[in-house]
């Protein structure tokens, strides 16, 4: 009888230990905002981030109504919550174009044109909280679109 009772307690033990070593995920946030030329009347893109090596991707959509120089604000930023850690890209097109109107996150700042069409990757790590621009630069205008769901084989550097 007492080799049961401690054999009981022994897998009680070590289900605690498994229990207590499990940790939970704690993803990361990702805020995306958006500055697409002067001007125009709205747009409607879908926002992707996609992780590098496995593929994995998200998407949201994004809408504004005006843009540009306007004194009235335009829509807020889009709020992705990705699993990290990882390695991550993102892009959009345009809902109503999206073979002409394309955007890749280069990395390019506000300002003078950039000619940049290799992706800047984010590592994301658990917890953490990280902003993405989107601007309408000719690189970011003309960066190769990736597969979604799959591996990104498109040009990226972190």
């Amino acid at each position: 009888m007492k080799e049961f009772i401690a054999q009981g307690m022994l897998l009680l033990l070590l289900a605690g230990c498994v229990l207590a070593s499990t940790p939970t995920p704690q993803p990361a946030t990702v805020v995306v905002a958006f500055d697409l030329a002067g001007g125009g009347s709205g747009f409607s893109l879908t926002v992707y981030a996609q992780e590098v090596t496995s593929g994995k991707s998200y998407s949201q959509p994004y809408s504004s109504g005006s843009h540009g120089g306007v004194v009235l604000p335009t829509s807020a930023p889009l709020v992705f919550t990705l699993e990290a850690p990882g390695t991550y890209i993102f892009y959009a097109n345009l809902v109503n174009a999206p073979a002409d109107y394309h955007y890749g996150g280069t990395g390019c700042p506000p300002g003078p044109d950039c000619e940049s069409i290799v992706y800047q990757a984010l590592d994301v790590s658990p917890g953490e909280e990280y902003q993405v621009y989107f601007s309408s630069r000719t690189g970011e205008r003309h960066a190769p679109v990736p597969t979604p769901h799959a591996p990104v084989t498109v040009p990226w550097q972190r």
